[in-house]
């Protein structure tokens, strides 16, 4: 149902063809729901810019005959709960697009998540990092025809088996103007956010998830009959686990396996007659502290449940703390950096801001879980395979083991130091709470595998042509191995070792039932 006329490449729509006397502008607010008494921004390519609200339905009107096309339009009533951003929404706009305007008619433009996406796309091709940029430079003439079409292919290739499936059928179809109401019916089972440019520390591109938390994708299409299927198993499913981590965890596209996350395959070692559904919100480089400022957390609470278990797996990212890093160190300590306590276990962290505690930035999700009566587990970060000097262990006739790593020191750049599996290990102690020393245990698996880890950490054969995404890449390849990341073999085997803890851990196994044989093999 690819779109292949030129017309359908521009975002333009108009009600009847009757000519009235203003040129007006209508549409509908919409993200899983009817977006009420929203405001609605609406700024044309001389910078003028007017505001109008959505009425109870999340509909809007307003007259716009002083303005000229293209529009960009946005609604930024903390629709996306992110926190600490800066810029015009602060992160939390949604958006639109009209390139072209029907004078003295009426024009129409809905905002909803395929809007925000298309405008994400056109914001890609302008070098842009995300919708929210092209909102702060603005359009200064008609976008490209060429422009409009690939972003346009690019929504269809990832939604258009979806939209056949709830039976909208138009070749013409779009998202901008369209008013058939089917469409909601994708809306309500996607979860919608921004990404984040670590170099800049930007709010990033417009990112569209299932209901598991998996990236909707060019090689991971939307299924509307498998998202439904998800959403009544979240719902009906005996307990959930829910995982918050980053990228160490979190799921991967096809295009990029063999690299996969611990938390996308973790699933296969849970007993599937015990009816527990497993919930991977784990997103790469993310911190304790930005998984909860971007609102990761605040789209999986709605899923949480009495009764449930919360994962709670950070370090990583919440180490980059240097400010003295020339290329991202000022983003990383403004976004991601939490400091850990000190060698007495007394929290650090600036007077003015105690969310950069370590600690503190646990207990958001630990006091979350116990008020919703659900069991929280705190797990000390995945090892790097690198030795005590930060080096590659075993490499060049070195004999020095992988060693714990997850800690800082004082030198230049740091306000804070200490480590940070230790302030996870008080954590869980002050507050009474499960503890899978995840570094330790992966740091033992390290050491057996000295002479074949490069099969589980991320060490690609860059002319194996199985994978020929690697072809180009400068990390996660023989030359150059991520020693923090891993491939398939590698996922399985730290998710076997999670559930191995787990299941020796009386209170955790009468709740998560394991999969035995999947242990065993």
């Amino acid at each position: 149902m690819l779109k292949k006329s030129i017309l359908s490449l521009l975002i333009f729509a108009f009600s009847g063809n009757q000519a009235i006397a203003s040129t007006l502008l209508q549409g509908y607010v919409y993200v899983n729901k009817p977006v009420a008494n929203a405001s609605v921004i609406i700024r044309d390519v001389n910078n003028k810019t007017l505001t109008t609200t959505t009425d109870e339905r999340g509909f809007y009107q307003q007259d716009i005959s002083q303005l000229s096309a293209p529009l960009v339009l946005f609604s930024d009533n903390n629709l996306l709960h992110r926190g600490g951003q800066k810029g015009i929404c602060a992160g939390n706009c949604i958006t639109s697009l009209v390139n072209v305007l029907q004078k003295n008619k009426v024009n129409t433009a809905n905002i909803n998540p395929f809007t925000d996406y298309f405008v994400s796309e056109i914001a890609n091709q302008m070098s842009l990092i995300g919708p929210e940029q092209l909102i702060e430079k603005g359009i200064f003439s008609t976008i490209d025809d060429d422009i409009l079409a690939r972003a346009r292919r690019k929504l269809y290739i990832r939604f258009d088996h979806a939209l056949q499936q709830v039976g909208i059928t138009d070749q013409l179809f779009d998202p901008v103007s369209g008013n058939d109401p089917k469409i909601t019916r994708l809306f309500d089972l996607i979860i919608f956010n921004r990404g984040y440019d670590s170099t800049s520390g930007q709010v990033g591109a417009t990112v569209l998830l299932d209901m598991r938390f998996k990236p909707i994708s060019d090689q991971s299409i939307f299924d509307y009959g498998l998202v439904v299927k998800q959403k009544n198993e979240n719902i009906n499913a005996q307990r959930r686990i829910f995982i918050l981590s980053d990228s160490t965890a979190s799921y991967y596209d096809a295009k990029v396996y063999p690299r996969m996350g611990w938390g996308q395959v973790f699933d296969r070692f849970i007993d599937k007659s015990a009816n527990i559904v497993v919930i991977n919100g784990a997103q790469s480089g993310r911190s304790s502290r930005s998984f909860y400022d971007e609102g990761w957390f605040d789209l999986m609470a709605p899923l949480m449940q009495k009764g449930d278990y919360m994962i709670i797996a950070f370090g990583h990212n919440d180490e980059k703390c240097d400010s003295s890093n020339t290329k991202r160190g000022q983003a990383d300590v403004s976004h991601l950096c939490t400091y850990p306590n000190d060698a007495n276990n007394h929290k650090q962290f600036p007077i003015d801001n105690e969310n950069m505690s370590f600690q503190t930035s646990l207990e958001r999700y630990i006091n979350f879980a116990k008020q919703k009566q659900m069991t929280p587990i705190l797990m000390t970060p995945v090892t790097r395979f690198r030795d005590a000097n930060n080096k590659i262990a075993f490499q060049n006739q070195s004999i020095d083991p992988v060693s714990h790593t997850h800690y800082t020191s004082n030198k230049l750049g740091f306000a804070y130091w200490g480590d940070y599996s230790q302030t996870i290990k008080y954590t869980a102690k002050v507050h009474q709470i499960a503890l899978i020393d995840l570094e330790s245990l992966s740091i033992e698996f390290a050491n057996q595998h000295k002479n074949d880890w490069q099969s589980y950490w991320l060490v690609v054969d860059p002319n194996d042509a199985k994978f020929p995404y690697y072809k180009t890449q400068s990390s996660g390849v023989i030359d150059h191995p991520d020693t923090t990341h891993f491939q398939e073999k590698g996922a399985l085997a730290i998710a076997k070792i999670i559930a191995n803890a787990i299941n020796h851990d009386f209170t955790l196994k009468k709740g998560i039932v394991i999969d035995q044989s999947q242990i065993n093999q």
